[in-house]
């Protein structure tokens, strides 16, 4: 067994139910996890994003293929993976869309994390003669549209993916059969009223959404949504800049002699506590030494 693999075999084991009651044990992720998501995260692209937390999720909780996952289960496993590697209750500072002042935002991922249920059928009764049958989308839907909440085309194409059936009085028609270009076709003949039937059950699917609550200078109570997979790592790795990273990873190594090694394979609140007793220390170091000036002053 390779010295890192004897590393990771010896953290603790969590184990938590998903959104849709699916069971499930991880280990924290460690801090060359981390990295990496702070890289995909840099570039901004949805795709290399998503990619890399799969990646990484796959190795922490053990599971070879993700893609059946629900999006409302992946955001759930993200979350969890964040609290158990970084903290479960943390204070973020962002600036109120309303005053644009810095605002404080505490946030308990044990206890905030709301789940929104679904209540809409999969069946969707576009006129009397024809019904829509419908399935959630999973990350492998994700994976080939993950732009659909921002293009237009994508969009269409990202719910031909979830067409399972059309039934009409003669038949049942198997969409598996079907070309996606058939498909998106029939969507986009929808009429406005039916198109708007097929959002309102993806509006309607589960989903996980964090509401912390603030008040500003003026004394009003004011709240921020957060929801989404692409914001949740947005909000949740803001803490921390990838250039902050590396100079952070530079100082522990070259001036209190930790090697790359042992830093990639901490737990990433393990570093981010030895980061503390090193500010503590280079504190306590300088007030040493400038009172250690003034009385060579008075002398």
């Amino acid at each position: 067994m390779a010295l890192k693999d004897l590393i990771i075999s010896s953290f603790p084991q969590y184990c938590e139910k998903l959104a849709s009651g699916k069971d499930v044990c991880f280990r924290p992720m460690v801090v060359s996890e981390e990295k990496s998501l702070l890289l995909a995260k840099q570039t901004q692209d949805k795709l290399s994003i998503l990619k890399t937390l799969i990646g990484i999720i796959s190795s922490c909780f053990n599971e070879s293929n993700l893609k059946d996952y629900s999006i409302c289960d992946l955001e759930n496993a993200f979350l969890l993976l964040r609290a158990k590697s970084l903290g479960e209750i943390e204070s973020f500072t962002i600036r109120c869309p309303e005053t644009n002042e810095k605002v404080t935002l505490n946030v308990n991922l044990n206890t905030d994390i709301k789940i929104k249920k679904s209540k809409i059928s999969a069946k969707i009764k576009l006129n009397g003669e024809l019904i829509l049958v419908l399935t959630p989308p999973t990350i492998q839907t994700l994976l080939k549209y993950p732009n659909y909440n921002t293009d237009s085309e994508n969009i269409y194409e990202f719910i031909s993916g979830c067409v399972k059936q059309i039934i009409t009085k003669k038949e049942v028609i198997d969409c598996s059969d079907k070309s996606q270009e058939e498909i998106v076709d029939f969507i986009k003949n929808l009429t406005p009223k039916q198109f708007s039937l097929i959002v309102e059950y993806f509006d309607s699917l589960p989903t996980l959404h964090i509401t912390p609550e603030y008040t500003t200078s003026d004394g009003v109570a004011r709240k921020v949504t957060i929801k989404g997979i692409f914001d949740f790592i947005n909000f949740f790795f803001d803490h921390i800049t990838l250039e902050l990273f590396y100079r952070q990873n530079f100082q522990m190594k070259y001036y209190h002699h930790y090697s790359i090694e042992e830093i990639e394979n901490m737990i990433p609140w393990e570093r981010s506590v030895y980061l503390e007793q090193i500010r503590m220390h280079l504190k306590e170091e300088t007030n040493r030494v400038n009172n250690t000036t003034e009385m060579s002053t008075y002398a």
